[in-house]
């Protein structure tokens, strides 16, 4: 696996922007939607601390026990 950066990278094409910090990120960057490494254990340890959950409406299906 690649060594990623520590930092964000400097002179990047602004195709997207890291979910974190907001900086420009390349679409060809190792790190990719994010700008670097630490942004990256940034949301990894959001969604650790529960800070973002995918849910949706219970169904009376999910109840059912087949």
């Amino acid at each position: 696996m690649p060594e990623l950066p520590l930092e964000p990278e400097e002179n990047v094409d602004p195709r997207s922007d890291c979910p974190v910090c907001k900086k420009a990120v390349r679409a060809d960057s190792p790190t990719y939607p994010f700008c670097c490494a630490r942004c990256r254990t940034i949301d990894l340890g959001r969604w650790l601390d529960e800070d973002y959950v995918i849910s949706r409406p219970i169904e009376q299906s999910d109840l059912d026990e087949e």
